[in-house]
């Protein structure tokens, strides 16, 4: 009888919560369209770049949902074993009586018609009303960081305007100042002497130890990676360097003249690594950014580094 009723039990709770699987399968049909109408609307060398958005805002919060989801199913499953296990060991303590009696008066007040129902005293509507709100609040934090981290992407997805903007300016030349612009990317932002939070800010920020483009060495330029939260705060100007894939040019207009670079590599580093900042001989563009999205920490001390060399 108790394994019958623990069997009952396990199938009443895996078909309460999987319909939770609906909503992580819902997300991906969603944010799979887009990227599928961008994929089919958008140049072709746009298309290195729209596989990593798919990557970044479709398939991984899409696993991370789904196993989320599953281990909580397998956490309610192990509690259930555990009290039937508990209950079959030692079934002389009260407390499984207080339990089941407590579940079938639950059932039982459930099954009345809701006009013979007693009414909720006021601690437990509070009560009700706290887990509401915590809930809430918990669902509201998670879409908001979700919708956050994919803001740049969602723009670069459904935005052909922009990014044929920016190459319209690239052929035009209409470039004031020292300044960087990847169309593919989104980027278009002044270049900066040293790198402080405050520049950093305002623009991108070319290490001064290294040398500047066309001089024969390494050109350094750091850029923040989504910067802090916060919907009032705009995302940062490195925010998507991670859809640069080899080939992928990079524009550079510095002291006048202009300069073309073309993706290499790509790599992490952490900051500790000394071959960060290489300064040793060879015309090239190092872009240096926080790694990307889904770290455990925006504050990270890993680094994505791209490294171009001149077309």
């Amino acid at each position: 009888m108790e394994a019958v009723n623990l069997s009952v039990k396990i199938k009443d709770t895996i078909k309460k919560y999987l319909r939770w699987y609906s909503y992580p399968l819902a997300y991906f049909l969603v944010t799979g369209l887009v990227c599928l109408y961008a994929w089919y609307t958008r140049p072709i060398p746009h298309r290195a770049g729209i596989k990593v958005a798919f990557k970044t805002i479709s398939i991984i919060p899409t696993i991370i949902w789904i196993g989320a989801t599953t281990l909580w199913i397998l956490a309610s499953l192990l509690l259930i074993g555990i009290s039937f296990w508990l209950k079959k060991r030692f079934p002389e303590l009260s407390f499984w009586n207080k339990i089941e009696g407590f579940s079938q008066n639950k059932k039982n007040i459930e099954e009345l018609p809701s006009d013979k129902k007693a009414p909720i005293t006021f601690s437990r509507k509070i009560l009700n009303v706290s887990f509401s709100v915590l809930g809430i609040l918990l669902v509201v934090t998670g879409l908001s960081l979700a919708i956050w981290i994919s803001r740049p992407y969602i723009t670069l997805l459904l935005s052909t305007s922009k990014s044929e903007a920016l190459e319209n300016k690239v052929k035009l030349g209409q470039v004031q100042g020292n300044r960087i612009i990847i169309p593919s990317a989104l980027v278009d932002a002044p270049i900066l002497e040293g790198v402080s939070q405050g520049q950093l800010s305002r623009g991108v920020c070319h290490v001064t130890q290294s040398l500047s483009p066309g001089e024969g060495g390494n050109c350094i330029i750091e850029g923040h990676n989504l910067a802090e939260f916060g919907w009032w705060k705009p995302q940062s100007f490195f925010s998507m360097l991670e859809v640069l894939e080899n080939g992928t040019p990079i524009y550079i207009f510095y002291n006048g003249k202009r300069y073309i670079y073309k993706v290499k590599e790509k790599t992490y580093k952490n900051i500790e690594d000394k071959a960060l900042y290489d300064l040793s001989t060879g015309e090239r563009l190092t872009l240096i950014t926080c790694v990307s999205t889904w770290s455990p920490t925006i504050y990270t001390n890993r680094r994505t580094v791209i490294v171009a060399y001149p077309e």
